[in-house]
């Protein structure tokens, strides 16, 4: 991705959780009043039009882009999250970090943990080569639906395959059930608090390989500090912080690449 004029991107290796978000600016409570403004509409349009972001975005998706255009649907929902309402994606400025990760580490078989509307899924299956394969799991049941309709309209239905469930089951599950051995590259960006857990669920069931790339979003706000203390106390792996940005809301983040060293 192309870097904009003027960018400034900070990045931090192997600091401690306190350098690396000491530098974060705190949540004016201006801001904190507009994101509980946002989720309680949020809650509001759900009960009136007896559905979810997920489900709005995917008609609105279907009315911008066309079925297969892959680029046209993700710029669809980052033009949704824009213009309608805010919803849990990687947002543009996030996904081109996220997209440098990817491509440098050119991964084969990935797993991602917290699908929501299928955006990040879609977004790393565009990068996999014919052959690559993203397990992703969700908790949320309505997700998972609305997910696989927005999956199956970019088709990435070969390359995405949606786990309902927790996490925390589903992992110890994947070597008998489907057949995975090893993951060249992990996502985590589901429920915070579970970040280390399942990590350690991933390790436990030898998941992971000299080299994995294992990505955790959101370790600026709101943040995982159980996880940050966690991959930098392992000798196991070699950290990068990326200074990133919550789109709309301008809130400033983090997102900790980890690479596996066995």
């Amino acid at each position: 991705m192309i870097k904009k004029k003027g960018e400034k991107r900070r990045i931090f290796q192997n600091r401690n959780y306190q350098e690396f978000v000491s530098h974060l600016k705190p949540i004016s409570p201006i801001k904190t009043v507009a994101i509980w403004h946002i989720a309680f509409w949020h809650k509001v349009r759900d009960i009136i039009g007896r559905n979810t972001p997920c489900h709005r975005i995917n008609a609105f998706v279907k009315q911008n882009a066309q079925r297969g255009d892959v680029p046209a649907i993700l710029q669809a929902v980052d033009t949704y999250c824009r213009d309608k309402e805010w919803i849990m994606h990687l947002g543009q400025q996030k996904a081109e970090r996220f997209s440098e990760i990817v491509q440098d580490c050119k991964p084969k078989v990935c797993l991602e943990l917290g699908t929501y509307c299928g955006y990040s899924a879609i977004l790393l299956g565009s990068m996999l080569p014919d052959d690559g394969k993203i397990y992703t799991v969700e908790f949320d049941k309505d997700f998972v639906r609305a997910a696989q309709e927005l999956v199956e309209y970019a088709g990435m239905q070969e390359k995405i395959t949606i786990l309902q469930g927790d996490a925390g089951e589903v992992i110890p599950t994947l070597r008998e059930k489907h057949s995975v051995d090893k993951f060249d590259f992990v996502f985590i960006d589901h429920h915070k608090p579970l970040y280390c857990r399942e990590l350690k669920h991933i390790e436990a069931g030898k998941y992971v390989r000299r080299g994995t790339v294992v990505v955790g979003d959101d370790l600026g706000w709101p943040g995982s500090p159980e996880y940050d203390a966690y991959i930098q106390k392992s000798p196991s792996y070699q950290n990068t912080f990326y200074d990133t940005k919550i789109d709309m809301l301008g809130i400033s983040d983090v997102m900790a690449k980890s690479i596996y060293l066995g």
